[in-house]
């Protein structure tokens, strides 16, 4: 039954996403779908119930954090609003009035949502970092790379003559609440490995780039490296945000943990 079926058939009252999501979980939204999940550690698994392609452990649950992401052909993610509202190809808003429903949700007041904690911490080395001061966001190397000067002055950035980001194109790494905690050394030429250089102690995989940018409520578009987050503002393309290493358990967490607190509906690759 698809989202117009059964919006006929719900409530007048205004459905309050958080209160619906206090009374149903995730899972039950994924086995409305038909899908057919098996614990693996903290998480769910199964085929995805939209594309159905991924193998038996390509459509990954997280309870805790009530999000899910597809591994196989949707290649996206985000709450039970936006898993139903992909299935069905409807707004996340006729979605939330589909479910409930189909859960036969009234308009009873629901308790009090709680947040989750951020697990970013203000900076990982407990100093607090200050700008670097002699970046260059006019040398040639950053325009070569796509970059305008009025861009890299935007975020901050450029090029580092000096210092352990030496040669290399260096953009600040901001936490949640948009403080600096470190900076990445972007190569500029083909030659220079690895592409992304880090300073010692920091730990890439439990940081979303540009995650403290992110616009409460909306889409978020996942670029490859932090260059494509900066090449998407160059051209006028926001709410994107990049893994800093592979993608482990730590950085799928990360990505939880700021889809929980910027209350981020879905996912795409960008």
């Amino acid at each position: 039954m698809g989202c117009g079926q059964e919006r006929r058939t719900t409530m007048s009252a205004r459905i309050e996403f958080a209160d619906l999501k206090q009374k149903i979980t995730i899972e039950h939204v994924a086995a409305m779908l038909g899908a057919k999940l098996k614990p693996h550690g903290q998480q769910l698994r199964g085929l995805c119930p939209i594309c159905n392609e991924g193998g038996e452990r390509g459509f990954v649950v997280t309870p805790a954090k009530g999000v899910y992401y597809c591994f196989g052909k949707c290649r996206a993610g985000g709450d039970m609003l936006a898993l139903y509202a992909r299935a069905k190809n409807c707004s996340v808003r006729e979605a939330a009035e589909a479910i409930a429903a189909h859960f036969k949700i009234g308009g009873a007041e629901a308790p009090t949502r709680t947040t989750i904690p951020s697990t970013v911490p203000p900076s990982q080395t407990g100093v607090k970092l200050k700008p670097l001061d002699y970046l260059q966001p006019e040398h040639e190397a950053v325009q070569v790379l796509g970059i305008s000067v009025a861009t890299a002055k935007e975020w901050e950035a450029g090029f580092a003559a000096k210092g352990i980001m030496r040669g290399r194109f260096a953009v600040p790494i901001k936490n949640l609440v948009g403080e600096l905690i470190a900076y990445v050394g972007i190569a500029v030429t083909e030659e220079q490995t690895p592409r992304l250089l880090f300073p010692n102690g920091f730990k890439p995989e439990t940081v979303i780039f540009n995650a403290h940018a992110i616009e409460q409520g909306d889409t978020v578009y996942v670029a490859r490296d932090p260059l494509q987050v900066l090449l998407a503002s160059e051209h006028g393309v926001a709410n994107v945000v990049a893994f800093l290493a592979d993608i482990t358990v730590d950085a799928i967490n990360a990505l939880a943990v700021m889809m929980d607190e910027k209350d981020v509906p879905s996912i795409d690759l960008f």
